[in-house]
């Protein structure tokens, strides 16, 4: 048997943004409609090198292949000159359990995958006259949550907040080099913008409840027991709760965290991809979106591009 290696430049060339958004709403979809198998996700800690690993598998009903994936985050990397992010997804013919191609795209397709959902969720979430948002956060991802967002809304501002101020200016030259005006802010600055996404490793709450007076909030870095971005009186005040995954965000999710606080009901939450298909139930005072990363999307946008591959 052979079994293709393809690697970051092909992914590139046929991973468009148009492919990976349709591939994650199609995949959010069809999980809260209850048309995919997604076992629970394996993670490991690597506290002694501040770095963690997720393995995450799906696959979604009548594709021709399901995927398993394989993701790094290491955040001491920057000062070795390595990438933060790493990983590779493994894809499999689903009539015959084949391997069909492994795609070395160096954590890339985990981080447009997730970059998708969170543009999806907070476009469905965030009225449409919204057109200012924070990110707390100053890795890859805050960049590209920026990005991806104001692909399907215009924004005229983005308020950055982060904890070292270098890397605050960096995030927003390079969203300026986006097109995007992009400008330094406190976590209370950031907290009072009218839609807010969270981006970050951090294991406490970026922001106390009561700085916050957004609209709307995604939270995308909570994604491993002991991490957690929102404060749970947060979730107290919210009409809608979207959650990617009800068991993941229970388990390990800021949905979780407030859930185990008691400020909110384990049942409070709505499926993401309910909301992606019929609209937001409540929008008349704050609503929620909890991400975990799911790996049906990982399998859906592996599988998208590996049948845009020549």
């Amino acid at each position: 048997m052979t079994l293709d290696v393809v690697g970051l430049p092909e992914i590139e060339a046929v991973a468009t943004r148009g492919l990976v958004f349709d591939a994650v709403r199609g995949a959010l979809i069809a999980h809260a409609e209850g048309r995919a198998q997604m076992p629970a996700p394996i993670a490991m800690w690597f506290p002694e090198a501040e770095g963690d690993c997720h393995v995450k598998a799906g696959y979604l009903e009548g594709a021709s292949h399901f995927g398993v994936k394989v993701a790094s985050g290491f955040y001491r990397n920057a000062e070795r000159g390595l990438p933060t992010n790493s990983g590779l997804m493994l894809v499999f013919d689903a009539g015959t359990g084949v391997p069909a191609a492994v795609l070395a795209d160096e954590g890339w397709l985990t981080a447009w995958r997730t970059a998708a959902a969170g543009a999806l969720i907070t476009h469905a979430l965030t009225p449409p006259d919204v057109d200012e948002v924070a990110v707390f956060g100053t890795g890859l991802q805050a960049r590209l949550q920026g990005e991806w967002l104001a692909d399907l809304r215009p924004l005229t501002r983005v308020r950055v907040c982060g904890r070292r101020p270098e890397a605050v200016r960096k995030l927003c030259a390079e969203l300026g080099e986006a097109g995007l005006t992009a400008v330094p802010a406190t976590a209370e600055e950031a907290a009072a913008a009218p839609c807010v996404i969270t981006a970050t490793a951090s294991t406490s709450p970026v922001a106390p409840t009561e700085a916050f007076a957004a609209v709307h909030v995604t939270g995308i870095g909570t994604d491993l027991p002991g991490k957690a971005e929102l404060p749970a009186g947060l979730f107290a005040r919210a009409t809608t709760i979207a959650t990617d995954d009800h068991a993941q965000c229970l388990a390990h999710g800021d949905f979780g965290n407030a859930v185990r606080a008691g400020t909110v009901a384990d049942d409070a939450d709505v499926a993401a991809g309910l909301v992606l298909r019929d609209g937001v139930p409540n929008r008349a005072g704050l609503t929620i979106a909890d991400l975990t990363g799911v790996g049906v999307a990982d399998a859906a946008v592996a599988t998208a591009v590996f049948r845009h591959l020549g």
